[in-house]
């Protein structure tokens, strides 16, 4: 996707009144592709604002946003020459320099955007509320609710790793004699807050789309460490959680009935671990898998696992965006093309946006359908 700066048609807006009517960002369509026009209303305190997000990036300098004269508004516009939906935030008089963690810490949504998501990235956390805008590129999981009253929590002691993480646990049909299949999430609270999974099985099991399904969601005290493909950490998965799903909930214990799903280094650490142990866990779901993050000297290790290793029997579905930074997408498009050339059972998507847990929620319903067909 191209990106490109252009002169806000509002430079020269400076009745606020008529700004706070207005629902933004504004979106026009164009010949060259989708203008979008970001406007923020600041106050006499205002020195800076920046928009940020996968849309229109993470680069200070270029979401810096410009302000009318003698007024409190500020405006920023780019042209993009494809459909898009991203999340984003306005940081407001900016002076966190490189420290990032600070900065995300005063993100702000836009005010003049009704579109949001409010969510926590950890249990216990502060909310985060975000905007996003929809160009030409319509979202079907937004309308979703997010709760659901039967997801209850565990707390998991792990002798192997000398650590102990919550579960996050659906488990809402009975199924008599059929024993259910398992989908195991990383970064597991993130699986019932943002993305509101107990809900999409519930919706895919009625459709008749997926069998019966137990949610594990796995919470990490260290992602880090233990989602980079990490060895130790797939023998947690297989020694002591894999054993303890089975001796607490029925459900079947084939390989073929159980799904490994994650974004970020989540979904490469399903991936390594899916692959390392296909005896065990013999489905994918890879949501922006940072293959990058894994290299052997200068190849990536799905790369070389998949050229130099036997086939293993595992089904996949992965995808990335046409705005993730560039090492992703390749990373992701390489691994696809070598599990192809490698006759895996694999499906790939290229969505319209970011690394993003707004493009995640949306294609998680497809994932989890396409690993289930047929089945």
């Amino acid at each position: 996707m191209n990106i490109k700066e252009i002169k806000s048609p509002f430079i020269d807006e400076t009745n606020v009144q008529n700004v706070k009517l207005l629902d933004t960002p504004i979106i026009h369509s164009v010949d060259e592709g989708i203008e979008v026009h970001f406007i923020y209303i600041g106050d006499d305190n205002t020195t800076s604002v920046h928009v940020l997000g996968s849309f229109p990036g993470w680069e200070l300098q270029k979401g810096e946003m410009e302000r009318v004269k003698d007024s409190e508004i500020w405006v920023k516009s780019f042209l993009i020459d494809s459909p898009f939906a991203s999340t984003y935030y306005f940081s407001i008089n900016d002076e966190y320099g490189d420290d990032w963690g600070e900065r995300f810490k005063h993100l702000k949504s836009d005010p003049l955007n009704r579109k949001k998501m409010v969510f926590s990235e950890s249990r216990g956390g502060r909310p985060t509320e975000t905007s996003y805008v929809e160009a030409d590129e319509r979202l079907s999981s937004m309308e979703l609710p997010t709760k659901n009253p039967n997801l209850y929590k565990e707390v998991f002691k792990s002798e192997l790793l000398h650590n102990e993480r919550d579960l996050w646990i659906y488990d809402p049909v009975e199924s008599n004699d059929t024993k259910k299949n398992v989908l195991v999430l990383f970064d597991g609270f993130q699986y019932t807050e943002a993305i509101p999974v107990p809900t999409m099985i519930d919706r895919l099991y009625e459709e008749g789309k997926i069998p019966p399904t137990v949610m594990i969601g796995v919470d990490s005290p260290d992602r880090f460490t233990e989602y980079n493909g990490n060895e130790r950490f797939t023998q947690f998965l297989s020694d002591e959680l894999l054993p303890w799903i089975h001796s607490r909930f029925k459900v079947s214990q084939s390989p073929n009935d159980i799904v490994l799903c994650g974004a970020s280094l989540g979904g490469l650490v399903a991936f390594y671990s899916a692959l390392t142990r296909s005896d065990l866990f013999s489905n994918v779901i890879s949501q922006s898998g940072s293959f990058n993050h894994k290299k052997i000297i200068d190849e990536y290790w799905s790369v070389q696992y998949i050229d130099t290793e036997p086939k293993h029997p595992v089904r996949i579905y992965m995808n990335a965006g046409r705005l993730e930074m560039e090492a992703l997408q390749a990373a992701n498009k390489q691994t696809h093309h070598t599990l192809v050339k490698n006759g895996y059972d694999v499906t790939y998507e290229v969505f319209n946006g970011g690394h993003d847990v707004l493009w995640w929620r949306e294609t998680f319903l497809r994932g989890l359908e396409s690993i289930f067909s047929d089945k």
